[in-house]
């Protein structure tokens, strides 16, 4: 007789529907971007993915497992960013799917879940240790290769050159409400990081 493993369905299971995974993950978002955050429960989600909350909770036992798996797998989508020949190019690409993300499409995903950080200590670590953790890799990626190529200088502090390009885009678009575009994604590159980065 085989016994049944953590890599298997169990006897006379089903193995894991991942489509109903990415319909369920994909309900979460949407209501997260129509609603805030508190607007998300259990209910609107099986409703919005014609699944049954059962089937909701036996894959995440809460609302913010939940939230938070839909987000990381949203980022790691939106924020791939291939290997330049220069820094510039890197950081270019990456802030500009950096503000894509904020900003565009579905992007009051990422300003509803910013808004509700400072009311809710949950959430807050929760994205800090699985999405802002992320980004971190991401872009110290982006310097690191940077600093090995020649680009930084040994003044720059590697932790601005990582922090201010997503600083000054989140101010514009949850503060000031001015646009985001190509360009202003290329002055803060060109006029602000990579200035600072040469010691300029």
């Amino acid at each position: 007789m085989t016994r049944p493993t953590l890599a298997s369905p169990r006897p006379g299971g089903r193995p894991r529907d991942e489509s109903r995974d990415h319909t369920i993950r994909q309900a979460a978002l949407e209501l997260l971007a129509e609603h805030g955050y508190d607007g998300v429960t259990m209910d609107r989600v099986a409703t919005r993915a014609k699944a049954g909350k059962a089937t909701i909770y036996r894959r995440w036992p809460s609302k913010i497992a939940l939230v938070m798996d839909a987000l990381t797998q949203f980022t790691e989508q939106t924020l791939q960013v291939a290997e330049a020949d220069s820094m510039r190019k890197e950081l270019v690409a990456f802030l500009s799917a950096f503000a894509d993300l904020v900003g565009h499409a579905q992007g009051r995903i990422m300003a509803e879940v910013v808004s509700e950080m400072p009311r809710n200590p949950e959430l807050r670590a929760a994205v800090r240790e699985r999405m802002w953790n992320q980004r971190m890799t991401t872009s110290e990626g982006i310097v690191n290769r940077g600093i090995a190529r020649g680009e930084v200088g040994p003044a720059a502090d590697p932790n601005i050159l990582v922090e201010v390009g997503t600083a000054m885009i989140l101010q514009r678009l949850l503060i000031t409400g001015d646009p985001v575009d190509g360009a202003f994604v290329e002055h803060i590159v060109d006029d602000v990081i990579l200035p600072y980065a040469r010691g300029v």
